[in-house]
Order: structure tokens, then sequence, then C-alpha cells
């Protein structure tokens, strides 16, 4: 949420005199009326930040996030899609399409096209279902089929595919809710 502008206090922003301690970066830089920024353009924009950082010779620090955010980082798991580009300049994005449907409509196609996927997601979870289905309709390839390869491949494992980045370090804060 840290990466629409505004919405300081909302996200719990670091201060401009934080920000002059220590660089930050993929803060404040997305109009918050924009619904079409995905996990793909923020890793996108994220890993090309942090080639950058080690081609600097300096060492970059992912911060907070939800983990499907910081997985995208760390991991293969995404399953690139293209927007569809119809004539001239009119690109059509297949999931926005999907998910102006009817959510039980879209799980019953992807039952048929992907039972395993199916059975893991919940037919009101329309963003998700939609997803599936955007993958399937533009690779030819099943969803869960895709995860079983990232899986399989040197490196990969219940997470997904292989690391991206050599040797990271990971500290991970686990605790008890109240």
């Amino acid at each position: 949420m840290q990466v629409y502008e505004g919405l300081d206090i909302i996200t719990n922003k670091v201060s401009a005199q934080e920000q002059r301690i220590c660089r930050h970066h993929m803060i404040s830089f997305v109009d918050p009326l924009v619904t079409n920024y995905t996990v793909v353009d923020f890793r996108n924009r994220a890993t090309a930040l942090i080639e950058d950082i080690f081609a600097r010779d300096k060492i970059p620090i992912v911060v907070g996030g939800t983990n499907y955010y910081i997985e995208s980082l760390l991991w293969k798991v995404l399953v690139n899609t293209k927007p569809q580009e119809m004539g001239t300049e009119k690109v059509i994005d297949r999931k926005v399409e999907l998910e102006k449907e009817d959510g039980l409509v879209l799980h019953k196609r992807l039952s048929q096209v992907d039972p395993e996927m199916a059975a893991k997601l919940h037919p009101h979870d329309k963003r998700k279902v939609a997803r599936s289905l955007q993958v399937f309709e533009e690779t030819g390839i099943s969803h869960s089929e895709f995860l079983h390869r990232q899986h399989t491949e040197e490196g990969g494992g219940p997470l997904g595919g292989p690391l991206k980045f050599s040797n990271p370090c990971i500290l991970w804060l686990h605790a008890d809710q109240f």
C-alpha cells in the first residue's frame, strides 16, 4: 500500500526525516486511483532497483509488505502474461475482462480447464479465479502446471521456483496474535 501517493498516515510510511537518513525506494509513486497496478508491476520495478543497487556494490534491504509481494521478489513464482493488443493503441487486460463475469461461472470454467487449481480456490475469490483463467487462456498451459514446473526446477521448492538472487539473508519475525 505504501506505493500509493499520499495515504501516508494510513500506510504508516517512513517520514521525510527518516528517508534522509536512509534512502528508501518504492514509496509514493502510484496514483491511488489506479486500479490496475499489480504484483507483476511491483516485481518488475523493484527487481530493476535491486539489480541497480547490486551493480553499485550496495546491499538492498527489502522490508515489510505482504508475503505475496516479497515472494515475487525473492522467488521465481509469478507467471508472466502480457495484455493483448487489439488494433492501434487499444490494449485488453484479459483478467479485468474476466472479473466482469459472474464468479461462479468463472469458477466452473476454471474447473474444466484446471480442476486442480479450481479445487484450491474459493468460487467467490473472483480475482484469483480470473487470474488462473487468464494464465491458461494466454499461455495454453494450466496455472497449476506452471506451478508444478516451478517447484521442480533446480532450486525450486514448496514456495515456488528457484531463488532469483543468490545468497539472500531472510529475517522472518514471528509473533503470536492476541
